[in-house]
Parts: C-alpha cells; sequence; structure tokens
C-alpha cells in the first residue's frame, strides 16, 4: 500500500513483475494488450492470435489472402468493447468479434495513399461510435507530398452509425510541420482520452492536445522536455535519403493515457558521429542498435506536470499498451539482444511504480 507521499510523488520507476510464455513463434511487429486479453499479428501465417495473462492461447486464427475470409494489410489494432477493430493502409477496417470472425469490412470511401511505414504505432481511436484514425489519401494526394503535414488534413473521423468518413486535425501553430521548414517525415501516434485527443509527430517533444467534438480543435501543446531526443534540423530544402541514413532520429514510439495521466514512450536517437562511425546504416548492424540508442518513457500527470524519464531495458523490445498508470501492462522480450534463441514468445509483465 503506498503511502500518501509516494501517492503524490511523480516519481516513477519501471518494475518487471514477472513474464509469461506463449507457446507459438513468429515475428511480432503490431499488438496490443487491454482488459486481460493480448492480440498480436502474426506475420508468418497472415493471422492474429489471441492469448491471456498466463500465456494460455485463446484464439489462433489465419486468414486467407483471396475470398470473403481473406484479410489484407492489416495494420494496426485495437479493442473495444471485447471486439477489435484493425486499419489498413489502403481500403478497408475491419471488424472483428471476440473470437476473431470477420464481423465486418467498413470500406473507406477512398483508396488510401499511405504504403507501409513503422509497426505498431498508436493511430487508431475510438469516440462516440466514431473511429478516428491515420488513412491519407482522400482526394488521392499523398503523404509523400512535400509539405502534406502542413497543408493537408491529417486524420480521417469515420462513423460507425453512417458508415462515412470526414478529414480532421491540422497541425497547430506551436508544430514545426506549421511552418515552411522541411523535416524528415514523421510518423503520427495519437490517443483519445474522454473527449481529448493526444497527438504527437514522432521527431517533435511536443503533445498536441484538442477537444473532441463535431469539429477537432487545438487547445494547446505540451512540451516534453526529453533530455535526450537527437534531431535533423529543419531546412530550407526536402530532406535526402543521404542525410536520413547519417543519424537515427530521435522518435516517439507511442502514447498511451488514463485519466490522470499522459504517458510517453520515445527513443532518444543516435548522433550522426556514432552512427557512421559504428556503420548502422548496414542491415547487418542493426542488432547492434540497443548499443546506442536509449529507450524511455515519461509519465505527465494533470495538474502536476512531468515525471522523471525511465530508462526502459534494452531487453524489453514492443510495449503491447499501457491502460493505466496504476495496471500491470506487457512488452515484448527481445531475444535477439538477449542472445536466445526459442521456439516460444516471451512477455514481461511491467508496472509502473511511484518512488
Amino acid at each position: 500500500k503506498t503511502s500518501n507521499s509516494s501517492a503524490d510523488s511523480n516519481e516513477w520507476e519501471l518494475v518487471i513483475l514477472d513474464s509469461i510464455q506463449v507457446d507459438y513463434l513468429t515475428e511480432v511487429r503490431e499488438g496490443i494488450f487491454s482488459n486481460g486479453i493480448g492480440l498480436i499479428k502474426t506475420s508468418s501465417n497472415n493471422g492474429l492470435m489471441k492469448f491471456d495473462s498466463l500465456g494460455n492461447i485463446l484464439v489462433n486464427k489465419e486468414f486467407p489472402k483471396e475470398g470473403p475470409e481473406s484479410v489484407l494489410f492489416l495494420e494496426t489494432l485495437i479493442e473495444h468493447k471485447g471486439e477489435y477493430f484493425g486499419t489498413t493502409s489502403f481500403s478497408d477496417i475491419y471488424h472483428f468479434d471476440a473470437n476473431l470472425n470477420i464481423k465486418d469490412r467498413l470500406k473507406m470511401p477512398f483508396m488510401g495513399e499511405a504504403r507501409g511505414g513503422a509497426y505498431n504505432r498508436r493511430n487508431i481511436a475510438i469516440w462516440n461510435e466514431k473511429i478516428l484514425l491515420w488513412y491519407p489519401g482522400r482526394n488521392g494526394i499523398s503523404p509523400y507530398i512535400d509539405y502534406f503535414y502542413r497543408d493537408y488534413p491529417l486524420l480521417e473521423l469515420y462513423d460507425l452509425k453512417t458508415k462515412t468518413s470526414k478529414p480532421a486535425v491540422r497541425p497547430p501553430q506551436s508544430s514545426q510541420y506549421s511552418s515552411d521548414a522541411f523535416f524528415n517525415r514523421p510518423d503520427i501516434n495519437f490517443i483519445v482520452e474522454k473527449d481529448s485527443l493526444y497527438l504527437t509527430f514522432s521527431n517533435e517533444p511536443l503533445i498536441h492536445v484538442y477537444a473532441m467534438g463535431d469539429s477537432i480543435l487545438w487547445k494547446r501543446s505540451i512540451d516534453m522536455k526529453p533530455s535526450d531526443f537527437k534531431l535533423i534540423p529543419g531546412q530550407n530544402t526536402p530532406v535526402t535519403y543521404q542525410e536520413r541514413i547519417k543519424m537515427r532520429e530521435a522518435s516517439i514510439e507511442g502514447i498511451f493515457s488514463d485519466q490522470d495521466h499522459v504517458i510517453v514512450n520515445y527513443q532518444g536517437g543516435i548522433d550522426g558521429d556514432t552512427f557512421v562511425n559504428n556503420e548502422l546504416k548496414e542491415r547487418e548492424n542493426f542488432p547492434r542498435y540497443p548499443e546506442f540508442l536509449k529507450n524511455y518513457l515519461k509519465i505527465y500527470r494533470h495538474g502536476q506536470g512531468w515525471s522523471n524519464e525511465l530508462i526502459i531495458p534494452s531487453k524489453i523490445k514492443i510495449i503491447l499498451n499501457i491502460e493505466s498508470a496504476d495496471k500491470p501492462f506487457y512488452a515484448l522480450r527481445n531475444d535477439d539482444f538477449i542472445g536466445e534463441e526459442q521456439d516460444f514468445l516471451t512477455f514481461y509483465k511491467l508496472q509502473l511504480v511511484r518512488k
């Protein structure tokens, strides 16, 4: 039981409580864990697997690539009332029931223009029977053009009742993406808590807060104040591939919330000298990234501000979700970093603890 002093504290530590093993081997790139149930996308066989907090496999489903039961290009997953929605880059939002049967395919009104991107992003949220999602391509506009983020709405708001979608959310004036400077192309992460949207661009250490409503209105931006966040500065010409492979930019990897907190997971990046001297652009050196790349959590408490920076150990690979600052959460173990080959998946059970 926490004393009053620690209950009010904004100093936290990350504790590994336990680990669970799931008797299945796949490369996990997308996953969530909520209400005691985990769901991962199994990359090897175009499927989904659901498991519980003891590691028991509840459903393991493989989908055909053709026909009425097919699932193609499934990306980000979200749980809602015990069922699941999954985004794609091209056309459908999949709606799965609790047993991972396809309940519905929600057709977007235009073909999507995103082509892949980072894994395990937070880029779908549900609010008032509407789905807010990253799905660029309205009017055929590609997100890869110069000034896409400055000149076009960032998200779509899909209405589950009317099966229609409308464009939503522009970057605020506080964001570098409302300026004329060129930056590296970001990934977008966001989460909706009650009637507030918290949105981040991966290479900008700000959380942009919007009020959800008939229109989604910017309210303020919160500076994350990271100690380690290496960036390619804004410039007068587009950032080239050659410039991108000379360092590893800092990156916001995920954003989570409860009614009292917003929690951000970010990597600090790798500076140019370290990156070049260790030939980190070469694929065979990718496993060395954890030697140089620090991974952090930081917790914003409403009315109190930011916590200390918590370093996430390199043996943790992907955080599946953080439902609340007070609840345990699960993260995939990085077997490559540990140097163990296994024929099962290991997930750490973690807890944020006030000091």
